[in-house]
């Protein structure tokens, strides 16, 4: 397959507007790279970049070493399936496969051949006579990825492929283009706004805020490390639980004043927080590390009330509140709760995260 490599790559529309500014990414054969962030971010005019679809202002571009800027989109070897699927409405499913071979000229046999082996790889032999309007959403997902597959491109690219599906679907299309991943030893890069997408398919995600990367890493990574406020709360869901605090020193503790309640940090990050004595940062607590202190004491923990409770089977969220901060908890599903209750919570002393109120940067 190929690898594709980013090198400050800049996208300057009229207007001196930047939707891309900057951007590194190196990626290597094989992987399977998720760009994710919000609308507006930049991810899908990087992705165009890759394709050859939007000039590239700045920077260089190289795919498997060649420094493709200036190089047509069909002849860079790249296959990218469309959010909206792209299909031609007139044609069947297999000619709409075939279509890309037809160009290129290739035999008849050949265009069979390959045709053939993507509908099979997908499921969708079945379908090589319909039209797109007679096929599903699912099964116009499929033909599209077909359409690519049959190429056997050097980079697959695909542009927020699911967004138009529904929730069930999403899930099973997630696994399908992973388990193709897989089967094709393919170098993928995805496009997506849904995090939970970005965790469950990609060997690395690349976080993108107002055309900025904010941190490339594992799923785990940037889950267990997140490097700043942005990425903390983008990553998860629920998202992480941010509570503005002081830090104080009392005695050899050193703790986080929230003004409803004190808690003492406890492990390596307590001795790097003694540098930020008598000054506000943000805490940062993921919902499922919150613990329930049963026994009712306020000591060392957080009070919240109960504003809203969300049953969700293998376990309970509950949206809870103190005086200066709204925060959601995860529980175990045999917990029994009513709304107005007053709780008291204890976070895992090493899963909770403190961020520079001023760079909004992790304290490490």
């Amino acid at each position: 397959m190929a690898t594709v490599k980013l090198e400050n790559i800049t996208k300057i529309y009229p207007g001196d507007v930047k939707a891309v500014d900057s951007v590194n990414i190196d990626i290597k054969d094989q992987e399977f790279v998720v760009l994710v962030g919000p609308s507006g971010c930049g991810k899908s005019t990087t992705l165009r970049m890759i394709a050859g679809l939007e000039e590239i202002s700045e920077g260089t571009l190289k795919i498997d070493d060649k420094v493709v800027n200036d190089v047509p989109p069909k002849d860079r070897d790249i296959a990218m399936v469309f959010q909206n699927y792209a299909l031609y409405p007139h044609m069947t499913v297999y000619d709409n496969m075939a279509f890309g071979l037809k160009i290129r000229k290739f035999p008849k046999e050949k265009i069979e051949e390959l045709v053939n082996e993507a509908a099979g790889i997908l499921g969708i032999e079945n379908l090589l006579e319909r039209k797109p309007k007679a096929l599903s959403g699912g099964q116009r997902q499929r033909v599209a990825v077909g359409r690519a597959i049959v190429r056997h491109p050097k980079v697959f690219l695909f542009d927020e492929p699911l967004s138009n599906l529904d929730a069930k679907l999403r899930v099973q299309m997630r696994a399908e283009i992973s388990g193709l991943h897989n089967k094709l030893k393919a170098t993928m890069v995805y496009v997506t706004h849904d995090q939970i997408e970005a965790m469950t398919m990609a060997d690395k995600i690349v976080v993108m805020k107002d055309g900025f990367i904010q941190q490339i890493g594992s799923p785990l990574n940037l889950y267990n490390e997140p490097d700043n406020l942005f990425v903390a709360g983008f990553i998860g869901s629920p998202p992480m639980n941010f509570m503005p605090v002081t830090i104080s020193k009392e005695g050899k503790k050193v703790i986080a004043d929230e003004g409803d309640f004190k808690i003492e940090i406890k492990g390596d990050i307590a001795k790097k927080l003694e540098t930020y004595n008598g000054k506000a940062v943000m805490m940062g607590v993921r919902p499922e590390n919150l613990q329930v202190n049963t026994k009712g004491s306020k000591e060392d923990s957080i009070t919240a009330t109960v504003q809203v409770i969300e049953q969700l089977g293998d376990e309970i969220q509950l949206h809870l509140t103190t005086n200066q901060s709204s925060i959601i908890a995860k529980v175990a599903p045999t917990m029994t709760f009513k709304v107005d209750d007053d709780i008291f919570f204890s976070p895992d002393d090493d899963k909770v995260y403190f961020f520079d109120k001023e760079t909004e940067l992790a304290i490490r």
